[in-house]
């Protein structure tokens, strides 16, 4: 074509007959583009994430644009704290006290529960369990409150009998749980603290976003089961010419009935006994792993005489019309070792001075007699 002079040339379409845009596509909106988070819904439900395509959800979904990676940081913790919002939040504190052997619980409140009741709301209690450990003993529970997603409990529940070594190796699991009248229990969510986070006699605060259920290792549970713990004062009284053995409780014993419980009392003995007149037996206490007996037995005996005997400490668990059942025991005295060793020699080197010790109780005592 010739051009006269000025004019310029006209534009063509391309090859294909396609006209040329002026820049590069803009992406298509998002829906999260219309609902910003501020506009979001307090709580998600499973079924909206699978609509939307939510995070973590499967099957396909579109892929966005990249983004910065602070985004994407703050995007992973709100996903992270969809917990908090779907289940809860527990406020509670623990406090090892070191010298009593003592583990104290304060449950002290939880909010934003998740519903669980068809008026939409819940009958919310706690439940403490210690990991390992598979006994009813190690389990323990705060009262139900009606009708609330925001509790308020302040309750103290206590584990007697815990020594260092449990803090070390221990896990403290804390459930929150409806209470339904007419059918199962139902979890709502739940904690886990290892106790070797707490430092001896410091009070420790929490403020923790409650979790999905999860599972518990039950080979682990029966392979550290123990058979429970007794609490026993020793005192040799120069007034008395004799050893005072105080039986103050138990904790943690094994279950022996159907029930899931025990009906636990305690003998004590002096050996070698060539009279047997040293027998002692504590009052039974009924449907009780932790029971607490405060009684104390006196034998006369001279001072000197103490390093030629043994005492023997046994649980029983009483059974009406049959055999009562062996649970544990322990044998304090010169020959043996480890805390039972240094509880006797303490007794015998501080006259007149009543000292308390938590043992652990064993199922087999060499040379004890193991019929009731």
């Amino acid at each position: 074509m010739t051009l006269r002079k000025g004019e310029r040339r006209p534009q063509h379409p391309g090859a294909h007959g396609h006209r040329r845009l002026p820049g590069p596509i803009k992406p298509i909106k998002q829906i999260s583009d219309y609902f910003p988070a501020s506009a979001a819904a307090p709580r998600r439900g499973r079924d909206v994430d699978r609509s939307f395509g939510a995070y973590g959800a499967s099957g396909p979904r579109a892929q966005p644009a990249p983004r910065p990676a602070e985004e994407e940081a703050a995007d992973a913790e709100d996903y992270e704290s969809d917990d908090c919002t779907t289940l809860g939040t527990l406020d509670f504190s623990l406090l090892y006290d070191q010298e009593n052997n003592a583990l104290h619980c304060t449950i002290t409140k939880a909010k934003g529960l998740k519903p669980m009741d068809h008026n939409g709301l819940a009958d919310p209690y706690v439940k403490l369990h210690l990991l390992p450990g598979a006994s009813k003993a190690n389990k323990l529970r705060t009262k139900t409150l009606r009708n609330t997603l925001n509790p308020t409990w302040n309750e103290t529940l206590t584990y007697y009998g815990i020594t260092d070594e449990d803090m070390i190796r221990k896990t403290l699991r804390i459930s929150v749980c409806d209470e339904d009248k007419f059918r199962h229990n139902e979890f709502i969510g739940e904690t886990r603290i290892p106790l070797k986070k707490l430092k001896p006699n410091q009070t420790k605060t929490f403020s923790i976003c409650l979790e999905k259920q999860l599972p518990i290792d039950k080979t682990e549970d029966k392979s550290l089961e123990e058979r429970g713990r007794i609490l026993i004062s020793l005192k040799y009284s120069s007034q008395k010419q004799g050893l005072l053995v105080g039986i103050i409780r138990c904790a943690h014993l094994a279950a022996m009935d159907a029930n899931g419980y025990s009906d636990p009392y305690v003998k004590t003995y002096l050996k070698p006994d060539e009279d047997k007149k040293s027998k002692h037996k504590t009052a039974v206490k009924k449907k009780t792993l932790n029971p607490e007996f405060n009684e104390e037995f006196c034998y006369e005996i001279k001072h000197g005489d103490l390093a030629k005997k043994t005492l023997e400490v046994t649980v029983w668990d009483y059974d009406i019309g049959k055999s009562n059942d062996f649970i544990g025991g322990v044998v304090l005295g010169i020959n043996a070792k480890g805390e039972r060793l240094k509880h006797w020699f303490d007794c015998l080197k501080n006259k007149d001075k009543k000292i308390e010790r938590w043992h652990t109780l064993t199922n087999e005592l060499p040379g004890a007699i193991l019929s009731d």
